[in-house]
């Protein structure tokens, strides 16, 4: 029997191509369905009892790990909210959507016309696969006026976003790395990557202080993942006393600590934070960065920052994965960042988005009494933890949706939980795409929401 295409079935049951994707993958992995060439996705001749087996035998390539069917499933691989369709909420708090109208396109406009005006010749000539030294220049000023990273040109990679830098950092550990330890619960992104790998798994909790560095195991030459800017999804940031923990942990294990510090542009309250890999001096973290919060997703500009030992061989794996970006986006990024372009822009972001995140926060200290947030000093998202008492996050979530507000539950929010211990009372709200009035309506509209949940059941706990 053959599976239908992918955007036939995605239409059908009004959810986005990616989720459908992403399932028939899995159906492969595990093999249920075979691909036969252009003809599609077939069902393979399976017996009924295998698909009725309740328990599986231990995983040996994860003996520390939780059992299989204790095994988190994914919270959500990237498609809680579609992108666009009539399915998407009238007002949407999709977490990682920035604001577009702030897009800096005059600016960029005659930045790119100057530079096809006069350089034709890079347009038909590969260029550096680990990126354009211009560029790579940029960046390591950048990193050194914000992050308090020390860092040279050689030391950094121009990747397509920040996905394919946590892939570039995965195949160049490879062969160093005996154990994956990753923060729980951790992006979406991330753990597919991991999950990928055949080495065993150790999912570290991650508590107000963000990660539990008295979980981490003991075993020598890991490799972890963290986000500690800017925890995703809890948005939590990680302590100094953690941060330096966790160095000192990767020393005496002979471990390396992948940092990724995707929206760490955006700090509002308190002073700029030093990036585990400031800290480091180069010596166990490699930090991966984007651009696509703070200038556009759509370039497809992210980096990888590497200690210095392993510069030679980050950039021949770069020219084995690919011939580099495209020359135009990564010399108008050069000259945006060079020219203090970026620098106004960000600061004119961090304004835009303090006003909406203070127009949400407010919003909910009116309407709900005394709201636990996290995550509200830097990013672009923020967490409610929701009362005893209230509905769980999904229920609160469906009935949003359903009057075209979306709010998510970490369970679609572009998360992951390895374990099933992820807390169900968070919800998250990414607010910079959004305008102060929309965000004030479509809280208003989740008091109203609730308080009619509230009547159709006294037991519930809603102000």
């Amino acid at each position: 029997m053959s599976l239908p295409p992918t955007r036939l079935l995605a239409e059908r049951y009004h959810v986005s191509r990616n989720t459908v994707i992403i399932a028939y993958d899995r159906l492969v992995a595990e093999g249920y369905v075979e691909a036969r060439g252009t003809s599609g996705l077939f069902v393979t001749s399976i017996p009924p009892d295998d698909l009725l087996l309740v328990s599986n035998p231990p995983d040996p390539l994860r003996p520390n790990g939780p059992p299989p069917s204790q095994a988190g499933e994914p919270l959500l691989c990237f498609a809680g909210s579609p992108g666009g369709g009539a399915d998407r909420p009238t007002i949407d708090f999709w977490v990682g959507r920035s604001a577009a109208s702030a897009f800096p396109l005059q600016v960029w406009r005659r930045i790119v016309t100057r530079l096809l005006s006069g350089e034709s010749q890079y347009l038909t000539d590969y260029c550096d696969p680990a990126g354009i030294p211009p560029l790579r220049k940029a960046i390591a000023d950048h990193l050194g006026r914000t992050r308090g990273m020390h860092v040279t040109t050689d030391q950094i990679i121009v990747t397509a976003g920040g996905q394919d830098a946590l892939n570039l950092v995965m195949n160049l550990l490879r062969g160093h790395t005996e154990q994956l330890c990753i923060e729980n619960p951790c992006y979406a992104g991330a753990s597919m990557i991991f999950q990928s790998e055949t080495l065993p798994i150790e999912p570290v909790p991650v508590d107000s202080e963000g990660i539990r560095t008295d979980c981490l195991p003991n075993k020598k030459r890991s490799l972890i993942y963290v986000t500690p800017s800017h925890q995703y999804p809890t948005g939590v940031v990680m302590t100094l006393s953690r941060r330096l923990a966790l160095l000192r942990w990767a020393d005496d294990t002979d471990s390396y600590i992948m940092e990724d510090d995707y929206d760490s542009d955006f700090r509002y309250d308190g002073p700029p934070l030093t990036a585990l890999s400031g800290l480091d001096r180069g010596r166990r973290v490699l930090y991966v960065g984007t651009f696509s919060k703070s200038v556009g997703a759509g370039l497809r500009l992210g980096f990888a920052v590497v200690p210095r030992i392993f510069s030679d061989d980050a950039r021949l794996l770069k020219a084995k994965m690919s011939n580099g970006q495209s020359w135009l986006e990564q010399c108008a990024l050069a000259e945006f960042v060079s020219d203090g372009h970026f620098d106004r822009h960000v600061r004119k972001l961090r304004q835009l988005y303090k006003s909406r995140r203070d127009a949400l926060i407010s919003a909910l200290r009116k309407r709900f009494r005394d709201p636990v947030i996290s995550g509200q000093d830097s990013g672009l998202h923020l967490v409610w933890r929701l009362p005893k008492g209230m509905p769980n996050a999904v229920t609160i979530q469906m009935k949003a949706r359903a009057a075209g507000i979306g709010v998510y539950a970490l369970s679609s929010g572009g998360a992951f939980d390895f374990d099933g211990t992820a807390p169900d009372d968070m919800l998250m709200f990414g607010y910079a795409s959004l305008t102060e009035s929309r965000i004030v309506e479509a809280v208003e509209k989740l008091h109203g929401i609730l308080r009619v949940m509230n009547s159709q059941d006294a037991g519930l706990n809603i102000p």
